[in-house]
């Protein structure tokens, strides 16, 4: 029974850090994970960005503000032709990366607003690099709501 308590004990701390009803542990809204490892993701690439009330809004709430607004849409356009098409193709029918035109996700996660972010953000697997140190995170949202925009289903 002593041989155990060790393991009792860090399951104890895990849940108070989880903090009251078990929430995620963010500090103020969602709690954002690196898709590899499902830790905390740290928000530190770009210090200098602007962090606008859009993102301050997602970070809140985990809903992207710009989802259905025409010039973050445009913005997001360019975005995506500059840095992803390459990969997922100008229509989103994939090629070296996953299609995008679909509502079927590899991981449920990748499905929602908030899973496109931490992989547009941290990458993810395969050839999927890391943007958060290239896009503020302001037009990874814009870059998420065109994404949304490719979805045939």
């Amino acid at each position: 029974m002593h041989r155990r308590w060790p393991a009792f004990a860090g399951i104890i701390a895990a849940l108070l850090a989880l903090g009251p009803a078990g929430s995620s542990g963010a500090q103020n809204g969602i709690q954002l994970l690196d898709p590899l490892t499902n830790e905390p993701l740290a928000l530190e690439q770009r210090p200098e960005q602007e962090i606008t009330p859009a993102v301050e809004h997602f970070q809140s709430t985990g809903e992207n503000p710009y989802v259905g607004d025409p010039q973050a849409v445009a913005e997001g356009k360019t975005i995506y032709v500059r840095w992803c098409q390459s990969c997922h193709m100008p229509d989103g029918s994939g090629r070296i990366g996953p299609n995008l035109d679909d509502s079927r996700w590899q991981y449920p996660r990748t499905g929602t607003d908030q899973g496109k972010f931490e992989i547009i953000y941290a990458g993810g697997a395969g050839a999927m690099q890391a943007f958060g140190n290239r896009l503020d995170q302001d037009e990874i949202l814009k870059l998420v709501a065109f994404v949304d925009t490719l979805q045939k289903e």
